[in-house]
Order: structure tokens, then C-alpha cells, then sequence
């Protein structure tokens, strides 16, 4: 993450960014062996997965434009709260007491961290909230598919051909974005300004976006979702460290900072009381197991 904010701060093209780490990620999975080649039927079905992931991309990229690492990081916390919303509705997941508390707790954290951090701009949280909801979309329909979805010989899909299709089919909407927003009448431009350690990052990040893009579904189908919760809140905090040291994002108040702690402290809480929640009918089964081989 403070990888792609460093790199739209040297190139702020976000489709030209996108464009070059979809390619980056597609070329090398387009000849491996483990990837299922492009199937009609499954790219259809694949489809709105795509354009959510697609969604989720530009939504980020456009942020980075406007906030700062922290600001970004801070107010998608609010994901937790939809992804709540979204799984009661949609698939009966019921809450308890303590994670609605520790969700008011970081919209609390939210609240606070907005009143503090100056310069805060609207059309950059515009395009966060816009993410979040990408995001919670995406990250349900994935779930989802990675348990339904099958290919023509009905074989699950692996992590490699997942990454492949996603950012193979994402690159129309972001040809389309490249475009509709007019960065192709100031690519040449803004690329020859961009310095050596900006092309760097750029490379850096195609880099990461090709390990992200293949490691992602593999975390997802080895791990329960909450523990991708608990790494997702570990990255927040690394990432805030890392654009205090590499952007110079600062704090520009003491409720800034107790609000952003308070904020990504709810998160881990959230997790945790997710975990216990995930964990209660499993530990019944047992219980009831073992009750029944005693007698």
C-alpha cells in the first residue's frame, strides 16, 4: 500500500498504474502451468468478481491521489462494519454484543482521528468510502466463489489461475478509465518527469502486485477469514509506520493520533471477537463429541 501511494506520488496516473501491474502480474501466469487457460464459460461467470476487483483498485489508487497512508488505512476500518451488515443480510452470520461494541468503538476512532487530522479532503473520502464499499463486495463474492466455483473438468481453481483471471479480466475497465480520464493525452508528460527512483517504485510495485494478486486466494482458502482480519489489522499498522518513514505522514494533533489508535485497536478487537465468535460452534461439536464417545 505505501508502495503505490509512494508511486502515484512520482506517476499520478492510477489506470496507467493499475494497467502496468495487471500486465505485470497477467505475463508471467499466462505461461505457467498451473493456470487453466481462458475458459468462456468460467470468464463469465468470473466477470463480476473482476469489475469488483476492478472497482477496488481504481477507488484505492484515486485515494492515494488525495490522503495521506494513515487517513486511508483509518476510515476503511469502516469495512468491518459493512462486511457485518453485508453477512447478516446475505448469509444469516449473526453479531453479538462485543463486536458491536468494538464496531462503534471504530467509528469512535473515526470520528475523533477526522476532528484532529487537518486538510483532510472531502473528495478523497469520497473515493475511501467508495473502496470500502468495493471492498466489502468484493471480498464476500470471492469468499463465495472460492467454495462454489469450478472449472469445465470440475476442479477447484488454484490461487495462480484466481490471480489470472482477475487481472486479465480487469483490463478493459481500466483501458476504459485510461481514457475516459484523460490520461492518455498526458502519459508521455507525466512519464518524462518521473525520476529513476520513481520507476523504482513503479517496478516495485508490479513486483508486489504479482505476489499480492497469487498469495492473497492462497491466505484466503488455507485461513479462516477472521485470521485474514488479524493480518489485514497487522499491515495497517505496518504500513502506517512505514509512510511516517518514507512519505513523512505526520499526526497534526494528539486527538489525530489517539483517534487513529483507538480506530485500528477496535479492528484487533473486532478480530478477536470474531475468532471467539467462529470458534464457539466448533468447540460445541467437540464437546459434544467427546461427551459422546465417554459414554
Amino acid at each position: 500500500m505505501t508502495g503505490n501511494k509512494v508511486a502515484t506520488n512520482h506517476l499520478p496516473l492510477p489506470s496507467t498504474l493499475i494497467i502496468l501491474q495487471a500486465v505485470a502480474t497477467c505475463a508471467p501466469l499466462a505461461v505457467s502451468s498451473q493456470v487453466i487457460g481462458l475458459q468462456k464459460a468460467l470468464c463469465v461467470k468470473w466477470l463480476p468478481v473482476a469489475a469488483l476487483f476492478a472497482a477496488m483498485l481504481f477507488t484505492s489508487m484515486q485515494s492515494f491521489l488525495y490522503c495521506t497512508v494513515s487517513t486511508i488505512l483509518v476510515f476503511r476500518n469502516v469495512a468491518t462494519i459493512c462486511s457485518t451488515v453485508v453477512e447478516y443480510f446475505v448469509r444469516g452470520k449473526k453479531a453479538n454484543v462485543q463486536i458491536v461494541a468494538s464496531e462503534l468503538t471504530i467509528i469512535a476512532g473515526c470520528v475523533v482521528y477526522g476532528w484532529g487530522q487537518l486538510g483532510i479532503s472531502w473528495l478523497g473520502f469520497f473515493w475511501i468510502m467508495l473502496n470500502v464499499a468495493a471492498q466489502v463486495a468484493y471480498g464476500n463474492l470471492v469468499k463465495v466463489y472460492l467454495s462454489t466455483l469450478r472449472d469445465d473438468r470440475g476442479q477447484e481453481l488454484s490461487k495462480y489461475t484466481c490471480a489470472y483471471y482477475n487481472n486479465f479480466l480487469c483490463l478493459p475497465f481500466f483501458l476504459l478509465t485510461f481514457f475516459i480520464w484523460g490520461e492518455h493525452n498526458t502519459i508521455l508528460a507525466n512519464a518524462e518527469r518521473v525520476s529513476t527512483w520513481g520507476w523504482a517504485m513503479v517496478v516495485f510495485t508490479c513486483v508486489c502486485g504479482y505476489c499480492l494478486a497469487t498469495s492473497g486466494f492462497g491466505l484466503q482458502k488455507l485461513v479462516s477469514a477472521t485470521t485474514f482480519l488479524v493480518v489485514n489489522n497487522m499491515v495497517k499498522i505496518a504500513n502506517i509506520l512505514l509512510g511516517m518513514v518514507f512519505l513523512n505522514d505526520r499526526f497534526s494533533s494528539f486527538s489525530a493520533a489517539a483517534g487513529c489508535i483507538v480506530s485500528l485497536g477496535a479492528g484487533v478487537w473486532y478480530s478477536y471477537e470474531q475468532n471467539k465468535l467462529n470458534a464457539a460452534p466448533q468447540k460445541h461439536v467437540e464437546e459434544e463429541e467427546d461427551g459422546s464417545s465417554k459414554a
